[in-house]
């Protein structure tokens, strides 16, 4: 008998004992789906600015004009896309970001940890294999 394959339509759902699977399954369903939705995700510039008197000030929503409103739609439309696939406790931990790419890397540095962490991980592997191949 033949397993059940994934939706092209539905987003692949996440709870905290897939995030590796889901993270690389996300990303593709995102991009498959609109390729600008996936550059909000990596774009650390979404907050719509503006200068005033050699001061970057933060845009107020009537200031903003049809580049800025496909913007914050993009955004919105990526963040709907993430917390549909999110269950109730990864909801909760990422409930309160302003913008996508705050939510993909809140996701990241809790389930990947950073870099830090991630070469600590390493250098335990590590010494972990060495110990075992000196026994």
């Amino acid at each position: 008998m033949l397993g059940k394959g994934h939706s092209t339509m539905r987003s692949p759902l996440f709870n905290e004992n897939n995030y590796f699977y889901w993270k690389t399954r996300m990303k593709l369903f995102i991009q498959a789906n609109d390729y600008e939705v996936w550059r909000v995700v990596t774009n650390e510039s979404f907050i719509l600015k503006k200068r005033v008197d050699s001061v970057i000030v933060i845009k107020k929503e009537d200031e903003w004009d049809e580049v800025d409103i496909k913007m914050v739609q993009l955004n919105a439309k990526t963040m709907h896309t993430i917390f549909c696939a999110l269950g109730p406790n990864e909801y909760n931990k990422v409930s309160l970001c302003d913008n996508t790419k705050e939510i993909w890397d809140k996701l990241k540095a809790t389930y990947e940890g950073t870099s830090r962490v991630t070469k600590s991980k390493i250098s335990l592997f590590t010494l972990d294999y060495e110990l075992f191949k000196l026994n």
